[in-house]
């Protein structure tokens, strides 16, 4: 899962690097871990399923890029938004990231974070009750 969520940063013009003690990668693992560990308690299930997938690859990255915007680590204005879909239809849900031409980077990146970080229910498909 390491290199599809590393991918899929470096898509949206975030390197990481492979450095040994790099604070990127530790920051990582750990986004790694904790996306991990929730969607498997939110399921029940001891590993993810393949069908989440790509939905854990995009919570780990949004959980990422909010942690690092959090800690001021991360510059928004070199991220180019223009990559980024201004909207997308699936089925009959219709998700619009920038409408305005007065949206700011940081509100289109808000928006970006949360589409990526996704909510449970992708998740109750998967779900396995517990006694």
């Amino acid at each position: 899962m390491n290199e599809d969520v590393k991918t899929r940063l470096n898509s949206l013009g975030i390197s990481i690097s492979n450095e040994p003690n790099n604070p990127d990668e530790m920051m990582l693992f750990f986004c790694i871990k904790n996306v991990t560990n929730h969607i498997n308690n939110q399921t029940n299930l001891s590993e993810i399923p393949k069908g989440l997938h790509e939905i854990a690859v995009d919570m780990i990255v949004g959980e990422f890029l909010y942690t690092k915007k959090s800690m001021g680590a991360l510059s928004l204005d070199t991220l180019d938004f223009d990559l980024i879909s201004k909207q997308t239809q699936d089925g009959d849900t219709n998700t619009v990231f920038a409408i305005e031409a007065n949206t700011t980077p940081e509100a289109q990146f808000n928006s970006f974070v949360a589409y990526l970080r996704h909510d449970k229910t992708d998740f109750i498909k998967y779900r396995v009750l517990t006694w």
